[in-house]
């Protein structure tokens, strides 16, 4: 059976053959556009140093029954904090929904960690902030900053719209695996496996979407630059221009 730093060091293996694709795909970007790609980079460069140092033991310990790695917490409030704050960039929200849906994945990291396996009163309050949390994070996605993201233009409206779906779906996946693990409904290597799975899977889909349509973007800002887009109050997805449909 497969020991926990040994998965942490294959999913170092993952995210440092990631970056070392990223790297090489960012030449091939311009240059307008590398403030966002530089932000994901930077995920799966901390991502990949974190899993490697989990994978080495430091800053493990045990308490209330459960195994912590300081560097796995530490990437996971990085990397989800990073990501939502690409996602809400790209539709031009404003700098108080921005540092809100940053600081938001932040706190929720924090009280899954180290409050809600406390038992008691603390895991009922850490629960409630973490599945509070997400259902606050989506209200503001599909609430203000995407009424904010009707200033766009349609093909970086669309490019939020997905970006914005994919994290409130892999990271709503994420909440209800952990909480469902912590009743004990896997295998101590199922669990793990599943746990180490579904991280790697966010970072590098995520990626993996942002730089495989940046040019859309490109197209987008373009088009921002030369004037105002058409506003739809009643738009509620995607254009039939913007689908291709």
């Amino acid at each position: 059976m497969i020991d926990e730093p040994t998965l942490y060091a294959v999913g170092g293996v993952a995210y440092a053959v990631t970056l070392a694709v990223l790297l090489l795909w960012l030449r091939r970007i311009p240059q307008r556009l590398h403030h966002y790609c530089r932000l994901v980079v930077a995920v799966m460069a901390v991502s990949t140093v974190c899993s490697f140092l989990a994978a080495a033991g430091v800053g493990a310990f045990s308490a209330h029954g459960y195994f912590f790695a300081l560097p796995n917490v530490a990437n996971d409030v990085f990397a989800y904090s990073l990501l939502w704050f690409v996602t809400a960039k790209l539709a031009g929200a404003k700098r108080r929904n921005l540092a809100i849906v940053t600081a938001a994945p932040a706190v929720q990291v924090l009280a899954f960690n180290f409050g809600a396996r406390a038992g008691g009163l603390v895991t009922l309050v850490s629960t409630l902030i973490v599945i509070g949390g997400h259902v606050f994070v989506a209200y503001l996605f599909v609430g203000p900053i995407w009424e904010t993201a009707q200033n766009r233009s349609a093909d970086r409206r669309l490019l939020h719209w997905k970006a914005r779906n994919l994290l409130l779906f892999l990271l709503a996946m994420l909440i209800a695996y952990a909480f469902i693990s912590d009743a004990g409904a896997f295998t101590k290597f199922g669990d793990i496996l599943i746990n180490h799975y579904i991280s790697v899977l966010i970072r590098v889909g995520f990626a993996g979407f942002l730089f495989a349509n940046i040019r859309a973007l490109d197209e987008a800002e373009r088009a921002d630059d030369r004037a105002d887009p058409v506003r739809s109050p009643e738009f509620d997805g995607p254009t039939p221009e913007a689908t291709g449909d």
